[in-house]
């Protein structure tokens, strides 16, 4: 199949790899040259822009980060759309905004799908991510050989919007897991608890959850988190600031209360305030540690 891809990020370009790897004849886009040159090196082919990546390609994937890039690309793709296109969109954007996405691309005679991803960086290089997707299905079955190459699971979850709703869903989830775990061994590493034993114990009981797994926010306990590598970003703290901001809208505008999210939002601002914003963010737990007062390694 002709694959587009527009946005070669820490997700786009190991997710663009995995389609060279599957066999597409893959065209690219992005903003900087450099992941360009990457991708071209594992066998993409560069265009001029995202209207040259649509021209070339059946079903053109954008992976950017917010609405404004979203929409920009679009604006600059829509010439080239028309019917026999597919566009699908792994950005993490407001659910109205993707709404209005999929009207203007349909007006052209286009498909489009919204598809935003859970996995991260990781997940993106394993070829692991779950895609939570707004579309018809119809439009889902023409585009998923496009998809499966870095996905472990696709799930449609309704139609426009409803996989960015279900997205922020899982980031509000994510945030309030992410300020649980960072509390909880800020407070057990003050006390002089051994954290790996803390790992263990937690990690086979009722606290046992993902942030727990994956980004225990101490040096040194668990070889794979952030921490423990210079506080690599799996997910940048900007990032899920953005995305708690979108959930948080949302959630005004449907007047659903969300305390959780008021809470993380304050914590992520503050990390990004401190100079964690381009860390991961369970650098978020630096601010809790430096108000506690722990040091690390404990004396």
């Amino acid at each position: 199949m002709n694959v587009g891809f527009v946005g070669l990020g820490a997700m786009g370009l190991p997710m663009t790899r995995h389609l060279v790897e599957a066999g597409h004849h893959v065209t690219v886009a992005s903003r900087s040259q450099g992941p360009v040159d990457t991708a071209v090196g594992f066998g993409a082919v560069a265009a001029d822009g995202p209207a040259a990546v649509v021209a070339a390609s059946e079903v053109t994937i954008l992976c950017v980060p917010n609405s404004p890039e979203v929409i920009e690309v679009l604006d600059a793709a829509e010439p080239a759309l028309g019917t026999g296109k597919i566009v699908v969109d792994c950005s993490t954007i407001a659910p109205d905004a993707e709404q209005e996405q999929h009207r203007r691309v349909r007006a052209t005679g286009a498909r489009y799908l919204e598809a935003p991803l859970s996995g991260g960086t990781a997940g993106a290089q394993n070829g692991t991510l779950t895609l939570m997707v707004g579309g018809e299905p119809a439009t889902l079955e023409a585009a998923r050989p496009a998809l499966a190459p870095f996905a472990g699971l696709i799930v449609r979850v309704g139609g426009p919007g409803m996989g960015q709703t279900v997205k922020l869903c899982n980031q509000v989830i994510y945030a309030a897991q992410m300020v649980a775990v960072a509390e909880a061994t800020v407070m057990a590493a003050k006390a002089g608890v051994d954290l790996e034993e803390l790992y263990e114990v937690v990690s086979h009981s009722t606290g046992d959850c993902v942030a727990l797994r994956t980004r225990l926010p101490f040096e040194g306990v668990l070889p794979d988190s952030p921490a423990s590598n210079g506080w690599a970003p799996g997910f940048m703290t900007d990032l899920m600031a953005k995305d708690v901001d979108l959930a948080i809208e949302y959630a005004s505008k449907a007047q659903t209360p969300l305390f959780t999210s008021g809470i993380a939002r304050q914590l992520l601002g503050a990390a990004s305030t401190a100079g964690y914003g381009r860390e991961d963010f369970s650098a978020l737990a630096k601010v809790l540690r430096g108000m506690a007062g722990v040091e690390w390694p404990t004396s």
